[in-house]
């Protein structure tokens, strides 16, 4: 870890420091900066109002996430840079390290215990997989990963093969590298051990929990004896995984599954979200609003476009049209079911008589949103039709609307004004 963050992470142990002083700290790591600021205005946050100032998103987010966010921006440096893991994909990796350090962190909390080691021992958890292919060779390590991609039959695997498994690889990293001896310990037990049934400590019992529920999420089957053994040396019923599950990712608003044993639900519900907005997808909310209308309903469909995209993203970079979107994202979900159908696109269902006026106040909003913000000029264009009869013909409207209002200058609402030639 750098000075700077070493800095905002004594900062965020210190009750008694000064709320400025971490802003500072937080403020000498801009991408730091940048990537608290992301979360803090996400639609997984959810909240009412944006954060423009680090100091804003320090006080809306709280210590405690701020000091877990800068030690999964740590985690993605170091995976983004360190060598090793064969072919997989270093991105992927962050992405379910993240995954097991919040269901971790969240599985502490509920036992009342301290979530810091679940945590950063969840972030950690596999960094053996960068050490194996240094110490086996890629194409060795990669054949194992083919046919048993994560989970304990992949360590089991790797002890036939190498007579050590990438658990065991992490710790002697972590012991190298200077890491505390508990922390150390966690890694090398995030798979209940050789035997696999093992939970030596609450804090390691919180990592190993987190790795098999994840690892269900992501379809695997779990080990039924060391789900049985954590339970029971947790005092956990089953009935808590579906609330730890939704720590691994899912937006606060998504709807609670019941039966985390009921894997294929899960998985569907994962599988019908867009990740960076937390809008149900294209497909997800065409199959959503084709139920709303065989149950009878009617409404109109608003079909909305981001006006110069390419420019935000050009001009500002790929991180500023992340929020860009994501804010649109709050905003719409705010007037109706909302989806993103594609890049800067997003469809929305509005119900009652007057979907000109929700579309009007769309705009606005969108363009209020940005203003002044760093010469961040946004805007949506928004096309209207009715749903009448199918919801294809609907889109299609609906694009035709969002065509003229582009033709016309962006920025503006257009209603469908021929639905003769669709609906006759």
């Amino acid at each position: 870890m750098d000075r700077s963050v070493q800095r905002v992470l004594a900062l965020t142990e210190d009750e008694q420091c000064e709320l400025g002083d971490l802003v500072t700290a937080l403020e000498a790591d801009p991408a730091l900066a940048v990537n608290l600021l992301r979360y803090a205005n996400s639609a997984y946050v959810g909240r009412p109002i944006q954060a423009k100032t680090v100091r804003q998103a320090v006080v809306m987010i709280g210590r405690q996430a701020t000091r877990q966010l800068c030690l999964e921006a740590v985690t993605f440096r170091f995976f983004e840079s360190a060598p090793g893991n064969g072919r997989m994909s270093r991105g992927q990796m962050h992405v379910h390290a993240v995954a097991v350090a919040r269901v971790a962190a969240a599985t502490a909390v509920m036992l009342s215990i301290p979530a810091d080691l679940p945590h950063l021992a969840g972030l950690l958890h596999d960094c053996g997989k960068l050490v194996m292919p240094f110490a086996f060779g890629e194409e060795a390590t990669d054949e194992i990963a083919a046919l048993h991609p994560s989970g304990a039959a992949r360590s089991a695997a790797e002890w036939d093969r190498f007579g050590i498994d990438h658990a065991y690889a992490g710790a002697l990293f972590a012991e190298q590298s200077g890491l505390a001896a508990e922390l150390v310990a966690a890694i090398a037990w995030h798979h209940g051990g050789r035997r696999g049934r093992v939970a030596p400590s609450p804090e390691i019992g919180c990592l190993q929990l987190a790795n098999t529920i994840v690892g269900m999420l992501a379809g695997e089957l779990p080990d039924e004896e060391l789900m049985a053994e954590l339970l029971a040396s947790l005092g956990l019923s089953a009935d808590a995984l579906d609330e730890l599950a939704e720590a691994a990712g899912a937006g606060p608003a998504a709807p609670m599954t019941t039966g985390l044993g009921d894997r294929v639900a899960e998985l569907e519900r994962l599988a019908s979200t867009d990740e960076l907005t937390g809008l149900a997808n294209r497909r997800h909310w065409m199959a959503t609003i084709r139920q709303t209308m065989e149950s009878g309903a009617h409404g109109n469909i608003l079909l909305c476009d981001l006006d110069r995209f390419k420019e935000v993203n050009d001009t500002h970079g790929h991180s500023a049209g992340d929020i860009v979107l994501m804010e649109v994202s709050r905003i719409l979900q705010h007037h109706g079911i909302a989806g993103r159908i594609g890049g800067d696109e997003f469809a929305l269902w509005v119900a009652g008589d007057a979907p000109v006026a929700v579309a009007d106040r769309i705009v606005a909003e969108v363009a209020a949103a940005f203003d002044n913000q760093n010469e961040l000029s946004v805007g949506v264009s928004v096309g209207v039709a009715p749903t009448l009869r199918d919801l294809s013909d609907a889109l299609e409207a609906a694009d035709r609307a969002l065509y003229k209002a582009k033709s016309a200058g962006r920025g503006r609402v257009q209603l469908y004004e021929e639905p003769q030639e669709l609906f006759a």
